[in-house]
């Protein structure tokens, strides 16, 4: 056991702490606390380690709603109030623009709070474990792949409906048998529930990893249906044969197969499989900041990069002249077109001869955006006014950067989910004649360490 004086909270939300030259990183802790600390692991010289025990708590320090809150490795915050939250992200945003991109002087926006702090998650998924009192459905024990805590009737990040229907699906599910990923054994693997916020209906699907009869899958969801009459839209199962993920070769069992969701006044095709911003209320609020960074005066032609489903460019539709959408993933191409459709947009299915969309229309292309990017420069393309950015996590390579760079848009919005790879990129643009001039933290999941930005940069 070490007993640790810890400085402050860092990126993934734990506890810096300094002793004898060695730094640790200490899971549930909050600045100025005193904690007896176990390190269970060293990496490149790093230890990393839980409190075992708060010695001197800090003043702030709040008692968690959730019983499991220690143990599950969904929430990481809620010990802590939610304006602290607040405060400790944007400074982890702050220090690691500084830290790895070297930004001292960039201005950091105020950031933009969630519209709910619990209950804002539209999509859950959880596994079927299997305990004394039984099979329920849960998440995993942080750090531990293999055991499950059996929380998801008592999560708070999802809605009274949500936690309702996991309560009837746990109790058809007596006697039945979940998979067990040490043993490989067992059929019952995932339970996944979607929820709209425009609509209040829900989709709910079952991962099996075997031809499972689906007949018996069908009975539950229609005694869910009977049991909350006009809240369950669809229910699908779906077989995945390593068990490894909710995907795979998807069956509808029941009612429909997707439903229709809003971010602002657009609206959007949710499907089983479909991505989509898990909180849609803070997803309104990350857009917004994404069309004030890009000062759009509606004769702007926009290039949408890993643009998913269209959310990004759809949204500033009504302030642009023209969107082209980049996307790797042919199912998001298919719903982004739909979706641009069903909003009134006119698609230009074939764009110019250069691939690029006609005046007031959409064009959505599938392929690797770096990849793209070369082809246009090969061909002299018109350039974009301006280009938004929503990569994955692991950000972008040194040469999408200076694909995208060479293109010499007006400005490039980004937004980022990973304040590390934000500051790597930012540094890069910089070295391809971008100036990093404003980033705003964006909070899209409360009681959790994730943090979202928006950057904007315009040519130095």
């Amino acid at each position: 056991m070490n007993r640790l004086r810890i400085e402050k909270i860092v990126q993934g939300g734990m506890g810096l702490a300094r002793d004898d030259g060695k730094h640790f990183f200490i899971y549930g802790c909050l600045p100025n606390e005193t904690v007896d600390a176990r390190i269970y692991s060293k990496r490149k010289g790093v230890y990393f380690g839980e409190a075992i025990d708060i010695i001197e708590p800090s003043p702030i320090r709040i008692e968690p709603k959730c019983p499991y809150f220690g143990e599950c490795g969904g929430c990481t915050f809620q010990h802590i109030p939610y304006l602290n939250q607040l405060e400790f992200k944007s400074a982890i945003v702050g220090e690691t623009l500084q830290r790895i991109g070297k930004f001292d002087d960039v201005e950091i926006d105020e950031i933009v709070s969630s519209p709910l702090q619990w209950g804002y998650r539209n999509k859950m998924e959880f596994a079927f474990g299997k305990n004394d009192d039984g099979v329920f459905l849960g998440l995993h024990r942080r750090g531990r792949f293999d055991q499950l805590l059996p929380v998801a009737k008592d999560c708070l990040l999802i809605s009274d409906e949500m936690r309702k229907v996991v309560l009837a699906i746990e109790e058809m599910a007596q006697g039945e048998v979940p998979y067990d990923p040490k043993t490989g054994t067992g059929y019952l693997r995932f339970f996944t529930i979607r929820e709209s916020f425009a609509s209040k209906k829900l989709l709910v699907g079952i991962t099996v990893t075997q031809n499972s009869e689906p007949e018996i899958f069908k009975f539950w969801f229609e005694e869910l249906d009977r049991k909350f009459p006009e809240l369950i839209a669809g229910g699908f199962m779906t077989v995945n044969f390593a068990g490894s993920s909710s995907q795979g070769k998807i069956i509808e069992l029941f009612g429909q197969s997707e439903f229709i969701e809003k971010i602002g006044d657009k609206k959007f095709i949710v499907s089983a499989d479909s991505f989509f911003q898990t909180n849609p209320l803070g997803a309104e609020k990350l857009y917004s900041v994404v069309k004030d960074y890009a000062e759009l005066d509606g004769s702007e032609k926009l290039w949408d990069l890993y643009c998913g489903t269209g959310t990004i460019g759809i949204f500033l539709w009504d302030n642009i002249a023209s969107l082209l959408g980049i996307e790797s993933h042919r199912k998001s191409i298919d719903d982004a077109e739909r979706n641009a459709q069903l909003n009134g947009i006119e698609l230009d299915l074939d764009g110019n001869e250069i691939g690029l969309p006609s005046p007031n229309t959409a064009h959505f292309i599938e392929g690797d955006t770096r990849k793209i990017l070369w082809e246009f420069g090969n061909i002299d393309v018109e350039s974009p006014d301006i280009v938004t950015i929503d990569p994955p996590r692991a950000g972008l390579s040194k040469k999408a950067v200076m694909r995208i760079a060479g293109f010499n848009p007006e400005r490039i919005v980004y937004v980022s989910c990973n304040p590390a790879t934000l500051a790597r990129d930012g540094a890069l643009f910089g070295d391809n004649g971008y100036k990093l001039v404003r980033v705003r933290p964006v909070d899209m999941f409360p009681q959790t360490y994730h943090i979202e930005s928006v950057a904007l940069f315009e040519q130095a």
